[in-house]
């Protein structure tokens, strides 16, 4: 190529190309660079520093980084800087290149740049930049659906779903405060669980009414005529101040912003309902945080987080209903009015589990069996819920009927347990029996795998009553019906058959004393996940031993204080013999 071709080249090139002196001042520009900066004005470049002619942030960056790394490596490439000469900033990216002295102030030191247009580098990097952040937002906004969702499925109960609602609120969306208001079957909301410390004032009737309205039109808040505050005066008020100020001025009621079915309210709150398949609960209401640098709440993520929240509560709802249904069948099916001999005196109690929702297997009974025998029971049904309830109904009714004059407690269990095998009925429960002879304080008892019963005595002493074990109801008819098919075998192949197996209980006997007091109780009294079973029986005598006046109706709380068992269902009886005499009252049935 010629010089004149080679100088036409270098003037028309694509990209901007520049020779600066050893200072920075440009000797020449091609025309591409002039054009850059064609600001309509004709302007001598020669002489100025290329640094003048870009943002103050290059500017700074030229002299603190671009400059002295010139002169230490002799090349920088593609430096991303931004032209502020000419009108419109032009993003550039920048590669130089020195010659000569390496020296300041060296005349003979010069720097060939060259400028290439980024424009639309950085509209693609800035697209980039923001679909990153979206993206970042939406899985952040799904992991906190997840979280919450989660939460909700594991919630047991009203309060459970309310205290994962507000957990929620402030750890995964970051609020500063939340509350759970629902709404009471007359029609006023309740606080039913807070995180924070915000002021949360009872909502007003018209917001909550409107989002009930828009909850059964199947339709959204948006729109809707809402009250400012939180705690706003009642309907009918026409005057209300829409900032929240006491001002006075009569200026209606504000009108919310919503997005989807949440509500922001010009006083900051945000109000999420909680709306279920065909009932409106109540609320979620959410205190912003307002430091600087803090993420706005995400109303889309609330939105169903709400529509999540309504159908966990319509389960717990409607579980908790089932459960007190099945409770009332439970108690309905205890013994209330006990006997009372003339020289005895009988209290029970019965606690349900406190975090499960499910009804247990725990009975108590006590009925007479002649004019002088008293018959005490005490079973635990395996499993929980409503067949646990029937099972232990059933069983009740069992061992009432084969309670007879001369049958004992060893044959009572004997007649049960071939029924559970019969019938498949409660196979595993676990059963104490006693007979008391009234007259004498003679007992008699047996146990099918049930806790031993304790006395206590007068002086403080306590002992388990180990005497009259069986395995629990019907695994010993099985596994006896088990060893008779392998002596048969044995028979028919002529080797010599083992000791048949009893099928039959032993009791145990035992003389009360004057003072003594008999314990019979399940399982819920003494096993707790952090300690051994034999640990929680010496635990259980000394409170026994320690509470010899325990209150009647209140036994469990007075036995095991604060560590009542939060997992399993606890039941008690108590006989206090020779207790003080009641008047009308025979030496034997009451």
């Amino acid at each position: 190529m010629t010089p004149l071709g080679r100088a036409r080249s270098w003037a028309s090139a694509p990209v901007a190309l520049l020779r600066l002196d050893g200072a920075g001042a440009i000797l020449d520009a091609n025309d591409t660079f002039r054009g850059w900066l064609d600001d309509g004005t004709a302007r001598d470049l020669l002489g100025t520093r290329l640094s003048a002619l870009l943002s103050v942030g290059g500017r700074i960056y030229w002299e603190t980084h671009l400059a002295p790394l010139l002169r230490l490596q002799g090349r920088v490439e593609e430096i991303a800087v931004e032209l502020r000469a000419g009108g419109t900033p032009r993003p550039v990216l920048l590669s130089a290149e020195l010659h000569g002295g390496h020296g300041e102030g060296d005349g003979d030191t010069l720097i060939d740049v060259a400028l290439f247009d980024a424009r639309e580098r950085s509209r693609f990097e800035r697209e980039l930049v923001a679909s990153r952040a979206e993206a970042e937002r939406f899985a952040a906004s799904v992991h906190t659906l997840l979280v919450t969702t989660t939460a909700l499925a594991r919630a047991a109960g009203v309060e459970g779903v309310c205290e994962a609602l507000v957990h929620a609120a402030v750890r995964e969306f970051r609020a500063g405060a939340a509350a759970v208001w629902l709404v009471e079957s007359e029609g006023k909301p309740r606080l039913r669980a807070q995180r924070g410390d915000g002021p949360f004032d009872e909502p007003s009737t018209t917001l909550l009414t409107d989002l009930a309205d828009a909850a059964h039109a199947g339709g959204t808040a948006g729109g809707l005529g809402v009250d400012p505050d939180l705690g706003a005066a009642a309907d009918g008020d026409a005057s209300g101040d829409a900032t929240g100020d006491a001002t006075g001025d009569a200026t209606g009621d504000a009108t919310g912003d919503a997005t989807g079915d949440v509500v922001e309210l010009p006083d900051g709150h945000v109000v999420v309902p909680l709306s279920g398949a065909d009932a409106f609960h109540g609320v979620l209401v959410l205190e912003p945080r307002l430091r600087a640098g803090d993420d706005t709440l995400d109303l889309g993520a609330l939105a169903a987080t709400g529509q999540q929240g309504g159908v966990a509560l319509d389960r717990a709802v409607l579980h908790e209903q089932s459960i007190s249904v099945a409770h009332e069948l439970q108690r309905a099916m205890l013994t209330d009015e006990l006997p009372q001999p003339d020289r005895a005196r009988i209290s029970t109690d019965y606690r349900p589990a406190e975090r499960s929702l499910e009804i247990g297997g725990d009975w108590y009974d006590a009925f007479w069996v002649d004019d002088v025998t008293l018959a005490l029971a005490v079973g635990d049904v395996v499993g929980h819920g409503l067949q646990s309830a029937t099972a232990m109904g059933q069983l009740r009714t069992v061992v009432r009927s084969c309670a007879e004059s001369g049958v004992g407690p060893a044959g009572v269990l004997g007649h049960v347990d071939r029924f559970v095998r019969r019938r498949g009925v409660g196979f595993g429960t676990t059963l104490v029996y006693a007979e008391l002879d009234v007259t004498t304080g003679r007992l008699v008892f047996a146990c099918a795998g049930h806790l031993p019963p304790l006395v206590t005595r007068p002086g403080g002493g306590a002992g388990f009553l180990w005497q009259g074990r069986w395995p629990p109801l019907g695994v010993a008819t099985l596994v006896a019906a088990q060893a008779e098919r392998t002596s048969a075998a044995a028979v028919r192949s002529g080797r010599q058959a083992g000791a048949p197996l009893s099928t039959e209980p032993e009791a145990g006997e035992l003389e009360l004393s004057s003072g003594d007091v008999l314990w019979f109780y399940t399982d819920g009294m003494v096993e707790r996940r952090d300690r051994s079973l034999h640990r929680g029986l010496e635990v259980f005598a000394q409170a026994a031993a320690g509470a010899p006046g325990a209150a009647d109706e209140d036994l469990v709380s007075s036995l095991l204080g604060g560590d009542l068992n939060e997992h399993d269902d606890a039941c008690v009886l108590r006989l206090e013999w020779d207790a003080p005499r009641r008047s009308g009252h025979g030496a034997g049935r009451a």
